[in-house]
């Protein structure tokens, strides 16, 4: 399979040209590819890991270094748009997410006026750009990547098992100041009853690991040929997120797990009509809900978080838009959710609904965009069907999640949703068996599944 790229200048002797599709993704500059490898690790590691880190940084009165994380997702994205751009071309994923991010982005500025606000914006949706780019590195069959998911996977149990047994962590609690705004660490609900208690474990929040958690599973279960095998690692993670007590994330992830361990003949087609189904009940339930009464009780295992959902935070969220939106185009870039803080911080809506924040953000452009990634998802599978069934799946827990979440403002689900178009993009793109298949380099080769001839194995990329 090949992928395009669009190329600046004129004359260019390899216009057109199909870009070799290796282990690393939609990263067609060889000489980047570790870089990209390195930092979606480290990146991932910080991610699981953000609560102590956190707490360090507090200790040392350097809140702010926290922000040099985002430098994992911008540095690589930077370095290949410049690589590209030196040879006179432009990778297609560079060129929508620059005309998206500056059109939404010119909306906000007429709609608000906030700078910053588009600048979060921008932060958010480069972890979807970086995803898509090394969609092969993080769905790929590469062994080190695989057993980092592992660590990561044992890692977020441990610490979510230990903070429901009771550990104190020292940094339950904490809230740290980045810049103006504050972010709560591991925060205490004062919920007394242990059962019902969040917990967050090492990550920042209990909604981190709830994100996070289920893509780890997908992508490691789509390894697994035996479905008692997928169901082995399905259900202590389920059951990892229940503990957690977001009840969004196990809704949305349960099924979603018990279809992965389908036969295969099956399996992508019900993976499909999931996603679907939870894509059209994320657009619909904030519309057809309301002013609906719901009846709810008490605690964390209540519809009471759905009734507040119904009752406040999307009527307030539709109120938001029809005041500040402009014409058919939204709010804009940042339009709502975590950038309000920034600009509108009395205002702030979280909007809980994935729906409800594409429809802030890019307005009817949101009904294009999730019909290309419906488009994706339902185009016949022309590669590997194992990466595109994982794929299909983090697609359909994303919607899941997203009927009562916000998931596209949380780093890991959007770097995993960004992963699984790439995927997609890669595994259903038609076949071109006209274009002549393009010459790997050795640099290359040390990337991708198959190993060179002459050679056993070239080994995994060490992490």
């Amino acid at each position: 399979m090949s992928d395009t790229t669009l190329h600046a200048g004129f004359g260019h002797p390899r216009a057109n040209a199909p870009v070799p599709m290796t282990g690393a993704g939609n990263v067609d500059v060889p000489g980047l590819v570790r870089v990209f490898v390195c930092c979606a690790a480290l990146y991932l590691v910080l991610y699981a890991l953000e609560a102590p880190v956190r707490y360090g940084l507090y200790l040392a009165g350097k809140d702010n270094l926290i922000l040099l994380r985002d430098g994992l997702m911008a540095g690589p994205l930077l370095l290949l748009c410049a690589a590209q751009a030196a040879q006179l071309r432009l990778h297609p994923a560079f060129a929508a997410f620059g005309l998206a991010i500056g059109f939404h982005g010119l909306v906000l500025m007429g709609t608000i006026g906030s700078v910053m606000g588009v600048a979060y914006g921008v932060k958010i949706l480069l972890n979807l750009l970086f995803g898509f780019l090394v969609a092969g590195i993080l769905l790929g069959e590469r062994p080190g990547m695989r057993r980092l998911f592992w660590l990561l996977w044992c890692l977020i149990m441990v610490g979510i098992l230990l903070d429901k047994a009771g550990m104190a962590f020292p940094w339950t609690g904490m809230r740290t100041m980045v810049g103006d705004l504050n972010v709560d660490v591991s925060k205490d609900w004062q919920i007394s009853d242990p059962f019902a208690r969040r917990v967050a474990g090492f990550t920042r929040s209990s909604i981190a690991v709830a994100a996070i958690l289920p893509c780890l599973a997908i992508v490691l279960m789509s390894h697994m040929r035996s479905p008692l095998a997928r169901l082995a690692l399905a259900v202590p993670s389920m059951a990892g997120v229940f503990l957690t007590t977001q009840k969004g994330s196990l809704i949305a992830f349960v099924p979603v797990a018990l279809l992965l361990c389908l036969p295969s003949l099956i399996r992508l087609t019900w993976l499909r009509l999931c996603f679907l189904g939870f894509l059209l009940l994320a657009a619909g339930l904030p519309l057809f809900t309301h002013g609906l009464h719901l009846d709810h009780g008490d605690g964390v295992f209540s519809m009471e978080s759905l009734y507040l959902r119904i009752a406040y935070t999307w009527p307030d969220a539709w109120d938001w838009i029809a005041r500040n939106q402009m014409l058919v185009f939204g709010v804009g870039l940042g339009g709502i959710g975590g950038p309000q803080r920034l600009y509108a911080s009395s205002a702030f809506n979280p909007a809980d609904n994935i729906a409800v924040l594409l429809f802030a953000w890019f307005g009817l452009f949101a009904v294009l965009y999730a019909a290309l990634t419906v488009h994706l998802a339902l185009r016949p599978v022309t590669g590997d069907r194992n990466r595109a069934e994982a794929a299909v799946a983090i697609l359909a827990f994303a919607a899941g999640y997203g009927v009562v979440l916000s998931v596209i403002e949380d780093q890991a689900a959007c770097l995993f949703l960004g992963a699984a178009i790439g995927t997609l993009w890669r595994e259903t793109s038609p076949a071109s068996p006209s274009a002549p298949k393009p010459m790997e380099t050795s640099d290359e080769r040390e990337f991708t599944d198959c190993p060179p001839p002459g050679r056993r194995h070239p080994g995994p990329v060490r992490l």
